[in-house]
């Protein structure tokens, strides 16, 4: 199994990603980074549909092509966990994006539903959504059940409207960052390894926070590598969730059901695809007056 996009993003160290994430995928992750064999199904489904005026689905034509008629809605999924590359068994955020640029610049399309059920992914794959959203020229829905951490970011970065598609199981929040490392040393100098790690003087500071972190000393990673990464999560929530109300937890790591995250402003509304689908013909019309 070819794993080699999947490999660089798991061994890179920030996630945001929530506990229940960690917890459900963690040994996956640990498969894949010890080379063992995986059994994940061929992912076929494809992350980008398109719906006519009336909101049903436009099928491919013989070619497999999506010939989407005027006045189309587009709906892009991000499912599961997320890192930045793609594999054969996963979309990357890359591959989403792309997808969303796609509808965005379709002359036929009048804008997209980005449906995120996810429990957040590599810091690494965050950037794209952002780049996105500097860039898009129609408007985006974005609608959720899980939408957390990584998933709450990318929403948050492209989305004029974050709509909870239920009141009942939908969670947002998980606003943070997390750095997972499994020392493995003491239990493979059990096994007769030896570690040697050699710097020149001219190599005073590499790796210096890393090798702190291993000491058990962590100020300096939180303050050099986390700290910043969380504090960008927090301001890309901030800037685009004008009515949030920064109650315990909001900016630091709680999740939130529907009610509350509508209450404390992180989502703008609690719908469902359809009333999705028509409000954004209805932001599509006031677009053409700006």
């Amino acid at each position: 199994m070819k794993v080699n996009n999947s490999l660089m993003d798991l061994m890179k160290a920030e996630w945001a990603l929530s506990i229940e994430g960690i917890n459900i995928y963690a040994n996956v992750f640990h498969k894949i980074i010890t080379g063992e064999s995986v059994d994940f199904e061929k992912s076929t489904k494809a992350i980008l549909s398109v719906f006519d005026d009336n909101g049903k689905p436009v099928r491919p034509d013989s070619n497999g092509m999506l010939n989407a008629p005027k006045n189309s809605v587009a709906v892009v999924d991000m499912i599961g966990p997320i890192m930045k590359y793609g594999d054969w068994w996963s979309y990357g955020g890359l591959e989403i994006v792309n997808a969303l640029r796609v509808a965005d610049n379709n002359p036929n399309i009048i804008g997209t539903l980005f449906n995120v059920d996810s429990p957040g992914g590599a810091v690494s794959a965050a950037s794209p959504f952002v780049e996105f959203g500097k860039t898009k020229t129609k408007p985006i829905i974005g609608i959720g059940d899980q939408v957390n951490s990584l998933g709450y970011w990318a929403m948050c970065a492209v989305s004029d409207h974050k709509m909870a598609d239920n009141n009942i199981s939908a969670s947002f929040g998980s606003v943070g960052i997390v750095l997972s490392y499994l020392d493995t040393r003491k239990y493979l100098e059990s096994l007769g390894y030896k570690f040697h790690d050699v710097y020149p003087d001219e190599s005073l500071h590499k790796n210096e926070a890393w090798n702190l972190m291993l000491e058990g000393k962590y100020d300096m990673i939180k303050k050099e590598m986390l700290s910043p990464l969380a504090i960008k999560f927090q301001e890309i929530v901030i800037s685009t969730c004008p009515d949030l109300k920064q109650e315990t937890g909001v900016l630091t790591g709680k999740s939130f059901g529907a009610d509350k995250a509508l209450e404390y402003g992180m989502i703008d509304s609690i719908g469902s695809q359809h009333q999705a689908m028509q409000k954004l013909h209805i932001m599509s019309e006031l677009n053409h007056y700006k």
